[in-house]
């Protein structure tokens, strides 16, 4: 069947569109019986045609960290479970749409995909990390697929983990997963030694840099915030930021399945963003630089959005900051490819970029690099939720970063930052090496430059 159906499933494939590109809910829709998918009838045309597509190479399966570490999703398993269920119930619908009699003793019209087609477990098991679309042979969709199952879950019938509705319901009081109180959003400048202006201050800045949650609340995040914050001021670099004004940019909502909570805190930042009329941005964390720049357009946000390592590796190639102290205690560093970062944006090149610049240092790259990545387990709204089944992904990420020997993990985002110290933490090896940003690594190196 895959012979007939790859050739033209690779032809309607989406060309113009991220991996990461999910589709806006039409929220106001009052003829919807409910929201999100669990009827075959749901998806669209082109989300049911992959399922005849598949080759069953199994190579979705191979590079999945969920499947890797013993959970129960497999993208091969969603895709050919749901072929399975088309094909009896596809013929029923034909004959009932012509009038015919029909006979349906398994009740394959009423039944639901989950859990009986495709297990709930599987699908909240899912990072959105993107290898499965990117090792496809056949361009098949598989995260909006799940993305639109947990749609169905979390808005109609309100299944998700305790510990996932308490970050909903700290992003809905204080606008980030952590709950801390939103008047504090801007009191990491206090760390700074320079005024950091906000936006309400100075709007006729070049940049807005939106720091993000991570940036904004968490202790280990705020010392990234900082960094690159010096690194913009040593390059004369006119930027501010937002200040209390920012929001949750809403990614862990929209990949968790809340894309009516996701889309209220878009909206807002959006007409934040615009009431400054604001151009150009720079994130420290790859999911909010993936909803600035390929979620917001959906609801009127258009900016250029840089993450911090595409900034950093230009004032490096043009001469405006200079890297001349070696890192103390630092020769081997592996990098490791932040899902929305590399696989998702395709920004693979300047964190090493920059790492080559810093004097002493050899990168060692893990065996799973670059498009081939492994993820830490953060993404997709998993960094809010407890993993209770199988190996933790973080854990195997840090075993794969050890087994090249490396002094310091490099990362380039706040969620993998978190992930590698637990990580390191767990395999007792934080003694010797830790995980820092690419930021953190630059300003030390530019001490006494």
């Amino acid at each position: 069947m895959h012979l007939l159906g790859a050739i033209p499933n690779v032809f309607f494939r989406s060309l113009d569109r991220p991996t990461s590109y999910l589709s806006k809910l039409d929220l106001e829709d009052e003829t919807a019986e409910y929201y999100g998918v669990n009827k075959m009838e749901d998806f669209t045309w082109k989300q049911l045609f992959d399922s005849y597509a598949c080759t069953e190479c199994g190579r979705c399966q191979v590079n999945c960290p969920a499947f890797l570490t013993d959970k129960p999703l497999t993208p091969y398993g969603v895709i050919h479970h749901l072929k399975l269920h088309i094909i009896p119930k596809g013929k029923l619908l034909v004959k009932k749409n012509k009038g015919q009699e029909i006979e349906d003793p398994e009740g394959l019209l009423e039944k639901p995909l989950m859990p009986d087609v495709i297990e709930e477990e599987a699908v909240m098991s899912c990072t959105t990390c993107g290898a499965c679309m990117e090792e496809c042979p056949v361009f098949n969709e598989h995260i909006p697929k799940i993305v639109d199952m947990r749609r169905y879950l979390v808005l109609t019938e309100a299944k998700i983990p305790s510990e996932g509705q308490l970050a909903f319901r700290n992003m809905e009081t204080q606008s980030n997963p952590w709950g801390i109180g939103a008047h504090k959003r801007g009191d990491w400048v206090k760390e700074v030694d320079f005024p950091i202006p906000t936006m309400a201050e100075n709007p006729d800045v070049e940049y807005l840099y939106f720091v993000g949650c991570a940036g904004s609340f968490d202790d280990r995040n705020k010392k990234i915030a900082i960094a690159v914050s010096k690194i913009l001021k040593a390059a004369g670099i006119s930027f501010a930021i937002l200040g209390a004004e920012e929001g949750c940019c809403g990614d862990s909502a929209r990949r968790l399945g809340n894309e009516y909570l996701f889309q209220m805190m878009a909206a807002t930042n959006v007409e934040v963003m615009n009431n400054y009329k604001i151009k150009k941005a720079i994130t420290s964390c790859p999911h909010c630089y993936n909803a600035l720049k390929h979620d917001y357009p959906q609801f009127g946000g258009n900016y250029e959005v840089y993450h911090h390592t595409e900034i950093i590796s230009n004032l490096l190639n043009e001469g405006k900051i200079h890297l001349t102290k070696p890192l103390e205690g630092v020769h081997h560093v592996t990098y490791h490819d932040p899902c929305y970062l590399g696989r998702h944006n395709k920004i693979y090149q300047p964190p090493r970029d920059i790492l080559n610049h810093i004097p002493g240092i050899v990168v060692k790259e893990m065996a799973r690099n670059s498009r081939k990545s492994f993820c830490c387990g953060g993404g997709g709204g998993r960094m809010w939720l407890e993993e209770h089944i199988g190996k933790r992904i973080n854990v195997e990420r840090t075993e794969q970063a050890l087994e090249v020997k490396p002094d310091r993990v490099a990362v380039a985002c706040p969620f993998c930052v978190i992930m590698f110290d637990e990580g390191l933490k767990a395999k007792e090896a934080l003694e010797y090496c830790k995980p820092m940003d690419i930021s953190e690594m630059v300003i030390a190196s530019m001490k006494h430059s």
